[in-house]
């Protein structure tokens, strides 16, 4: 297998690029329009043909980010079912699978940071997308739901075995990974362990929630 993060320095964003060398297939998670050229590289570099091109979320102002790398390659972007977006996509659904190779992600819904975010899970990694950040999470004004978020995390991720490595969106305060044992045990939005104080603590106000644990993302950050 391939494994690879890819770290966007002006965002703090960070895509997955995953293969299986022995099909010579790959999956790119929440890759970004402006570094196409990187990874049309990367691929090229070690003969890979780009199958999928896979979205944990989307804002609505985000539409037109999908589908550059699936013109040049020919891959298949795959959202979630409740995804915004209206161009071609395979829409995938809770406990559905996206095959490369020899390899298998398998689908986890998770609403909340927006309502078709999902998680992808593939071996022991998980790719959280904005749903989970490694010590906070964050909610945006306009699309978030707290007590969805809320129950997407306690109910869903953080029942997987807590040896499962997390791996989130961004990058805010130098870590790159996680596990869900420490996420559950030491994740500053969570570990009050109470749902009702979660939602008071993260009522709607403008701009972005910041929850405790996670510094304030930086401007233009999608």
């Amino acid at each position: 297998m391939y494994f690879r993060q890819i770290f966007h320095s002006p965002s703090h964003s960070i895509g997955y690029l995953l293969a299986d060398m022995s099909a010579c297939d790959a999956v790119l998670i929440d890759p970004l329009p402006e570094q196409s050229e990187l990874l049309l590289a990367l691929l090229q570099e070690r003969d890979l043909r780009l199958l999928y091109v896979l979205r944990t979320h989307m804002h609505s102002s985000e539409q037109g980010h999908c589908g550059e790398l699936c013109r040049f390659t020919g891959a298949e972007l795959v959202v979630g079912t409740d995804s915004p977006y209206d161009g071609p996509a395979q829409r995938k659904g809770h406990g559905e699978t996206v095959v490369f190779g020899n390899e298998v992600l398998r689908v986890l819904t998770t609403p909340g940071h927006t309502p078709d975010s999902v998680c992808f899970l593939w071996r022991d990694r998980l790719f959280c997308g904005d749903t989970l950040e490694i010590g906070g999470c964050r909610l945006d004004a306009t699309q978030s739901d707290p007590g969805q978020l809320y129950d997407s995390v306690t109910q869903r991720l953080f029942l997987l075995p807590g040896e499962t490595l997390m791996f989130p969106g961004h990058d805010f305060n130098g870590r790159t990974v996680s596990t869900i044992a420490e996420e559950r045990h030491r994740n500053a939005a969570f570990s009050a362990g109470s749902r009702e104080r979660f939602l008071t603590a993260n009522a709607p106000r403008p701009g972005h929630a910041v929850l405790p644990g996670l510094s304030p993302p930086p401007p233009h950050s999608p």
